[in-house]
């Protein structure tokens, strides 16, 4: 049985706040900064197959989704904030070891580690989205395995009559230039 797809619920601001390249986006508008972090957290979830919740303060505007729908948009309504609610999936979900907290909030790195889930600093996981996904170390594909076969005698016999052939011609049209 294959491992459950990594979960990430990321506190959307504190990433934005931590990060200077979606604080560049921020400096244009917050929407436009949000819409930046929703694609970049889009694209990471496609390569490497996982899931992404991201929580904000406040209400949604227009666009905010994830166009793709890889990324799960969510926006906090008040009293919560978007803190309580990072707190709220967290426990339900107690011990799950396919979810990762992407915070660099103190109070939610503590309440996420009480129920023994993996935390990220948002400084920390900004290098990671900006990282190729590294290729696991699984075997090759079948094309990559016969290519690695040894050849049986009768192919290189072949492979010799070919190369032959080519070298004939190769020779002949050398042998043309020089006249």
């Amino acid at each position: 049985m294959s491992p459950k797809p990594e979960h990430l619920l990321v506190d959307g601001y504190n990433l934005i706040k931590t990060s200077p390249f979606f604080r560049h986006y921020e400096a244009i508008s917050l929407q436009r900064a949000r819409q930046a972090l929703v694609q970049a957290l889009g694209s990471y979830a496609r390569q490497r197959g996982a899931r992404v919740t991201l929580f904000f303060d406040g209400n949604a505007e227009q666009g905010e989704q994830s166009p793709s729908g890889v990324v799960q948009v969510v926006f906090s309504q008040a009293p919560l904030k978007a803190d309580d609610l990072i707190m709220e999936a967290v426990q339900e979900r107690h011990g799950a070891r396919d979810l990762r907290v992407i915070s660099s909030d103190r109070e939610i790195a503590r309440f996420a580690r009480r129920h023994r889930m993996r935390v990220t600093a948002a400084g920390i996981f900004e290098q990671e989205l900006a990282q190729p996904p590294s290729r696991p170390q699984s075997a090759p594909p079948a094309e990559e395995r016969e290519r690695e076969a040894p050849l049986g005698e009768a192919e290189i016999a072949e492979w010799e009559r070919i190369f032959q052939q080519e070298k004939c011609i190769f020779d002949d049209s050398e042998d043309r230039g020089k006249k």
